[in-house]
């Protein structure tokens, strides 16, 4: 689940880059050569980024929501084992009911229905369990996308940065200067908003 998540970052990071890119870069935003003077064209780019897996890593409301997904997908996962064990239990006995006798061919047509009815039940659970928590990530991820791009066009506008790259594993940024590292002014601005809700 957390590889999930960094990637699920990675590309969210990634695509807002891509599309800052498309952005100030589109043909609708380039004005002609010749109306350009002289500074404007030789002005340089200001480029920074932040490294992903620290932003993840030292994001405290992103962290403490996956601890409660976690916990929340432990306590799920423990409730339908020991439903699936008591249900497996079910089993053992009918089976050595059968073995011993003591049912007739109705009764034990009886419980085959009813112990498959009950496994039935138990899919259904796990597989809208699954579901549940899947949507309640994504919803969380989304979330906390749109807290991230707030962040860093804030960060942005008020640096007078063009681009935020994001630097990490899997991302498109293999090389990086430090000194343009702005992770830790982010994550400040991050970590301070929740305050501010």
């Amino acid at each position: 689940m957390k590889n999930n998540t960094l990637l699920i970052w990675n590309i969210a990071l990634t695509l807002l880059v891509a599309f800052l890119l498309v952005k100030q870069l589109s043909p609708a935003k380039i004005a002609d050569p010749a109306d350009m003077d002289q500074t404007e064209a030789a002005a340089p780019m200001h480029i920074v980024y932040v490294n992903a897996d620290t932003l993840l890593e030292k994001f405290t409301e992103f962290k403490s929501q996956q601890e409660a997904l976690a916990a929340k997908e432990q306590d799920l996962d423990t409730k339908l084992k020991t439903r699936g064990r008591s249900l497996e239990q079910e089993f053992n006995t009918a089976q050595q009911k059968i073995q011993q006798g003591l049912l007739t061919p109705n009764q034990i047509a009886a419980e085959e229905q009813r112990l498959m009815g009950k496994q039935q039940k138990l899919m259904e659970d796990q597989e809208k369990m699954t579901k549940e928590l899947m949507a309640e990530t994504e919803a969380l991820n989304s979330k906390l996308e749109t807290r991230l791009k707030n962040v860093l066009r804030a960060v942005r506008d008020a640096n007078g940065y063009d681009f935020i790259l994001s630097y990490g594993p899997g991302t498109g940024v293999l090389m990086v200067n430090d000194s343009l590292d702005v992770t830790e002014q982010v994550l400040v601005e991050l970590n301070a908003e929740k305050g501010q809700e």
